[in-house]
């Protein structure tokens, strides 16, 4: 039974849908390009990089 907030892909063109009001059938296939679309598993979401801090750069001063 696919719950509220569960995608869906087609694996021939490639469309995601997402479910917003799910229905309470034990089972049910959703069919895209005439084939059962398949379960999108979530990510672990991606940690940022944290950004490196350059040293400031030093003036020089050009002596006459």
């Amino acid at each position: 039974m696919a719950k509220k907030g569960d995608k869906f892909r087609c694996i021939e063109c490639g469309i995601i849908i997402e479910i917003s009001d799910p229905c309470d059938c034990e089972m049910c296939d959703l069919i895209c390009c005439d084939v059962p679309m398949v379960f999108v598993r979530e990510e672990e979401p991606k940690k940022k990089a944290k950004a490196k801090k350059k040293p400031a750069k030093k003036k020089v001063s050009k002596k006459k």
